[in-house]
């Protein structure tokens, strides 16, 4: 058993709550950690770890006007709070889908070179190119997170925070929501891809369902509020999960970004999780049935040719369908109650993404399995 000190992992994603926890079968290299299934490291030649006392002071996030060594014991910290969140990450998940996901490799700083004010973090699978910051190394086969070591500070309660994606559990369970959907619902078909020509491409559904993980994780749906505080609530940049976003905000286009075209998604479902809860069904009940449908919907695609499946894994009303499928399947508990809530932000089942924002545009009538 090691002793960690992190931050909170429940209720608020805030950097400054900081809780000392325990650490089972927990491996310590110099400047990365392992936990079962979880391997984290710091890509930087600096020896961070000299003992097994995991409990660091964040410093703030560290970064550019700190001392050195407070600069590499924030970085220490971050090690240690992505490898605990992850492993609580995946301990809970597994708990929901009845089985466990790959093991999940995560590298920090990796991009240095190139991009060395990085605030930002992905999920990478081996691919024959990348849009945006080339790997020197094939990622995982099995999926691989990448952090950056921040970009900006932030204000936090009035101090500046400097942003390391590796002290911010949203940022986390964010990237652990495509490792689950990579493993689930295979938005891109990569099953049937060559092992080292996957598509890292994201779409709106990933990024939704991997921003509701998120708030699942927090029990929050302010997931990004302490470092997008300065975006309004009312922002679809903001990301937050309870904003009344209907498919009139959708915008679908290659150009669009999926994370805004998503939060309509991930706040339809955490509305729906909020009125079940309101019927009687416990909150962990629905995020089961979220995570099977995901399972459901990456079952599907032997009827039909690789673009024609790739394109009906993008559509809102097809994930709706295999939630439905789902709750159906375990006794319709809450089918109606989804329904109605999802009806209300123009999301239906038996349309297309552009149809169903074009009629709740007009305000046309929608009526469930009417579409093309």
């Amino acid at each position: 058993m090691t002793r960690a000190r992190v931050h909170g992992p429940s209720g608020t994603p805030r950097p400054e709550e900081l809780v000392e926890v325990t650490l089972h079968d927990v491996r310590i290299g110099s400047s990365d950690i392992a936990l079962p299934g979880v391997h984290v490291a710091d890509t930087g030649p600096e020896r961070l770890f000299t003992s097994d006392d995991l409990r660091f002071d964040p410093r703030d996030g560290g970064g550019p006007f700190c001392p050195p060594e407070q600069r590499l014991e924030a970085r220490a910290f971050g090690v240690v709070n992505v490898g605990f969140h992850l492993r609580r990450g995946l301990v809970r998940i597994a708990a929901l889908l009845g089985r466990g996901l790959p093991p999940l490799a995560v590298r920090i700083g990796v991009h240095d070179p190139r991009a060395p004010r990085w605030g930002g973090g992905h999920y990478r699978l081996p691919a024959l190119t990348y849009t945006s910051m080339p790997e020197a190394a094939p990622p995982a086969a099995t999926g691989e997170i990448h952090l950056g070591r921040g970009g900006r500070f932030v204000l936090v309660d009035g101090r500046p925070y400097f942003n390391a994606p590796a002290h911010n559990a949203a940022i986390v369970y964010h990237e652990l929501g495509h490792h689950l959907t990579r493993h689930t619902a295979d938005f891109r078909v990569n099953v049937d891809r060559p092992a080292g020509a996957q598509a890292n491409r994201k779409i709106a559904l990933d990024e939704g369902t991997s921003d509701y993980v998120a708030g699942m994780l927090l029990e929050t749906a302010d997931i990004f509020g302490w470092h997008r505080h300065h975006e309004p609530a009312t922002s679809l940049r903001r990301r937050r999960l309870d904003g009344p976003w209907t498919m009139a905000a959708y915008g679908g286009a290659r150009s669009d970004d999926p994370h805004s075209d998503g939060t309509i998604w991930a706040s339809a479902l955490w509305a729906s999780r909020i009125e079940v809860q309101r019927e009687g069904v416990a909150a962990e009940e629905f995020d089961r049935l979220v995570l099977r449908a995901l399972v459901r919907i990456g079952r599907s695609g032997g009827d039909l040719p690789r673009r024609d499946e790739l394109e009906r894994r993008r559509q809102f009303g097809h994930a709706l369908q295999a939630l439905l499928d789902e709750d159906r399947s375990a006794g319709g508990r809450v089918g109606a109650v989804v329904e109605r809530v999802f009806a209300g932000r123009g999301i239906v089942t038996g349309y297309d993404n552009d149809e169903l924002r074009e009629r709740w545009r007009a305000r046309l009538p929608l009526a469930a399995g009417c579409g093309r």
